[in-house]
């Protein structure tokens, strides 16, 4: 067994060790609530997370803050994330749960993103947010970056967008347009309807340094 394959196994150990999906999220009763919060999704899966994980969610953190002493019953229902995406994100909650530095992005880039990042970072935008590694596969990249919005998670937040801004340095119009499987250019209105629907494609976060 090579070296790869037991650091994947161990992480994935890792996840499932602090963060359980329910057999039923109607069921909490085995849930120990000092620790952990259930957290349903919008396809009605739920998670038991720890508590010392959500610490760079703002949304989860104002909530936690609201709901009184650890150990009352926490289940926070997740309209607009889905389990997979979920998944995904709490992955990145559970390696950055404090102590650990996430990576601070910067502006403007000072070069390819893959060779600012820090392991971590880099395996978890080019092997997990696209799949096999392939640019065109990039739906979880931005399903993560919608979750990252919706729970306020910002370091996660502005890793997603600089990751679409490197997919998108250096091309032409038309490759960009291959690269979202786009046929015919956009109508003002169209441009317009995509701008308010997904305000950050017009910032660049660029540059990583570690804090």
């Amino acid at each position: 067994i090579n070296a790869e394959y037991m650091g994947t196994l161990s992480e994935c150990l890792f996840f499932f060790a602090m963060a359980q999906r329910l057999e039923n999220a109607a069921d909490t009763s085995g849930v120990n609530f000092t620790d952990n919060i259930v957290l349903t999704t919008s396809d009605d899966l739920g998670f038991v997370f720890p508590r010392n994980a959500i610490t760079l969610s703002k949304l989860l953190s104002d909530l936690l803050a609201d709901a009184g002493d650890a150990g009352e019953e926490t289940i926070v229902p997740l309209a607009n994330v889905d389990g997979t995406t979920f998944e995904v994100v709490g992955e990145y909650l559970i390696h950055y749960i404090p102590p650990a530095k996430t990576t601070v992005l910067e502006k403007p880039l000072k070069g390819a993103l893959p060779d600012l990042l820090p392991e971590f970072d880099n395996n978890y935008v080019y092997k997990k947010l696209f799949k096999d590694g392939d640019e065109k596969q990039h739906e979880l990249l931005f399903k993560t970056l919608m979750a990252a919005n919706f729970l306020g998670i910002e370091p996660l937040r502005d890793l997603c967008c600089a990751a679409i801004a490197n997919m998108l340095r250096g091309k032409t119009p038309e490759q960009i347009m291959e690269v979202f499987g786009v046929t015919e250019p956009f109508t003002p209105e169209e441009e317009k309807a995509v701008e308010a629907q997904y305000p950050w494609l017009k910032e660049s976060p660029e540059g990583a340094t570690v804090s």
